[in-house]
């Protein structure tokens, strides 16, 4: 009896013991495995400096989108070349009384180049969830832009009323140069080496405009990527 007893439990426990192994196996194939990114953030955009010194600063929303690579170094640290395409300007309001002012928007699309380093903390497998810092310089040249300018001024054929006047322009030839760079970060939250969701922040170190007037590139919002493989 014990004999046949043994004869269906050994190979059951082999079975489980292999099974176990693969599981472990391809836990950590995935968890080293280079993957592809899809990255969208949602920020809120504006200008530091000279050019937006005497403005009340406005929210302006903006959209990023692109496509990257995750390639681990080891289990916490990873290197993420991304290339986004982003948008930044400034949305500012400029009064000289209650009823006298200019707004003024403008509208940047870049297309960013990001080699940004990623650092996992905590236990890290395809099953957990884990805090992320990440980030790295960032190099953008604009591709297409606006400017518009909406100014509210007296009436000069109807006392005590007023008018708006609007001006639309392209940016890039007139006021700002192409070439931008800086440093861009963020910190979230990474579920199951899957997706991952948090808060980034980009601050530009190269003055978009013709010297001695000094204007950065500044956003903060939030971001959200997946992670995946060839298998979809």
């Amino acid at each position: 009896m014990n004999n046949s007893i043994s004869y269906f439990i050994h190979p059951k426990i082999y079975l489980l013991a292999v099974t176990l192994l693969m599981l472990n196996h391809l836990s950590l194939a995935q968890v080293d495995k280079t993957k592809k990114i899809f990255n969208i953030a949602i920020k809120s955009v504006r200008f530091s400096g000279d050019v937006a010194g005497k403005e009340a600063f406005l929210l302006k929303p903006s959209l990023e989108v692109g496509f990257g690579i995750q390639m681990p170094i080891n289990k916490h640290w990873s290197f993420n070349p991304e290339i986004n395409l982003a948008q930044r300007g400034h949305h500012g309001k400029l009064s000289y009384s209650d009823s006298i002012y200019t707004e003024r928007t403008v509208t940047l699309n870049y297309l960013d180049l990001n080699p940004n380093f990623e650092l996992t903390i905590g236990k890290v497998s395809e099953f957990s969830s884990n805090f992320s810092i990440w980030g790295g310089p960032y190099f953008g040249i604009g591709l297409w832009d606006n400017t518009l300018v909406e100014s509210r001024i007296p009436n000069p054929n109807k006392p005590n009323s007023y008018i708006t006047v609007s001006n639309s322009s392209e940016s890039f030839s007139s006021d700002f140069r192409r070439l931008d760079a800086g440093f861009k970060f963020g910190i979230g939250i990474v579920s199951k080496r899957f997706v991952a969701a948090g808060f980034t922040y980009q601050a530009g170190f190269a003055n978009i405009t013709a010297a001695p007037v000094q204007t950065y590139n500044q956003s903060l919002g939030f971001y959200f990527r997946v992670f995946f493989d060839d298998m979809f």
